[in-house]
């Protein structure tokens, strides 16, 4: 039986949505159980809303949750009764094999460091997640667990994302770093010298500089860019798949003729949304924290949990810490 530590709070529609969503994914998965950390308040709620599965699900009542916008020596000092470290520590304690939340994502980062630590060589965590392209899926790293990166910390994400490529079993991933241009002389400071040190670190994987244009080619496995770039990229691309998905729903009620071939174009829309929706793609790992932490949109919905929560079943399963660091340790030197 597999364990996954749920965080519910802190998130815009509140924890009823985390608890559907747990719901839904417990009866599509009979060897996952749950650790459903909440405010006391929501116990009884919780415990009424996953009855059906109660044989696998643990509710748990927290302190106070974290706020989006409190400092970092707040959350440090004064929420150690709240559901994420509770979360967390269940997840150190070894009570779970994976955390998931919705919560803040600095205080998750700030949290994750404190009480799970860093892999070997690596400064920062960052944000990743796949997104689907016209080949295969791409890791796209940092989404936002900071807004800013060195050079090195570039460097350090493109070696975080082969690592995880290669305990995947992607055996020869491809890298890119995301840049306003191809040509060598394109980008900031920081952008070429990671440049640079990549061309000579991973000659074999690196492929160069990549324009925001070509995220969705589909011919690498990594993408490489700085949190503030990572995070305006991914939320454009959301919003432009939603606003792509109403224009469509709309112009098939525009016209007779659309209404009347519409149900024979119902399953290739189905199959084209199953690729792209945004809800199956709502669970970003935290990489470089030496353990299983999967951050979803603060905004997330019944789906978009229950995805993130399947999300981070997966990544438990095949999450392989050893091979992480036998791929980051002999690049130590020149990632530090």
């Amino acid at each position: 039986m597999l364990t996954i530590a749920v965080d519910a709070m802190g998130g815009d529609l509140g924890p009823r949505a985390a608890f559907c969503g747990c719901k839904n994914l417990l009866g599509k998965h009979r060897q996952v159980a749950v650790l459903l950390f909440v405010e006391q308040g929501w116990v009884e709620e919780a415990s009424r809303n996953t009855a059906d599965f109660s044989d696998r699900v643990r509710i748990v009542g927290c302190g106070t949750s974290i706020a989006a916008d409190e400092k970092p020596s707040v959350v440090l000092k004064k929420r150690q009764s709240s559901s994420m470290v509770m979360a967390l520590c269940a997840y150190r304690d070894g009570e779970a094999q994976g955390v998931l939340s919705v919560g803040s994502t600095g205080a998750l980062m700030i949290l994750s460091r404190r009480l799970l630590g860093v892999l070997p060589g690596i400064d920062r965590p960052a944000l990743a997640t796949q997104i689907p392209t016209r080949g295969k899926p791409l890791l796209l790293l940092d989404l936002g667990a900071s807004l800013g990166a060195t050079s090195a910390q570039l460097v350090q994400f493109a070696v975080l994302g082969v690592a995880w490529c290669h305990s995947m079993t992607i055996t020869k991933p491809g890298v890119g770093l995301l840049n306003v241009g191809h040509e060598s002389g394109k980008g900031t400071e920081e952008i070429r010298a990671a440049d640079a040190i990549l061309s000579c670190l991973l000659p074999d994987n690196y492929a160069g500089f990549y324009e925001g244009d070509d995220l969705y080619r589909g011919d690498l496995d990594v993408m490489v860019c700085d949190g503030f770039t990572g995070n305006i990229a991914l939320k454009t691309s959301e919003g432009l798949t939603e606003w792509l998905t109403q224009m469509v729903t709309e112009e098939l009620k525009q016209h007779w003729v659309l209404r009347l071939v519409s149900p024979l174009l119902r399953q290739a829309f189905k199959r084209i949304h199953k690729r792209i929706a945004p809800a199956r793609h709502g669970g970003a790992m935290l990489l470089g924290i030496d353990g299983v932490v999967v951050k979803t949109h603060g905004k997330s919905d019944v789906s978009t949990y229950e995805f993130a929560m399947g999300y981070l079943v997966e990544q438990a399963r095949n999450h392989d810490r050893e091979a992480l660091i036998r791929q980051i340790l002999p690049m130590q030197k020149a990632i530090a």
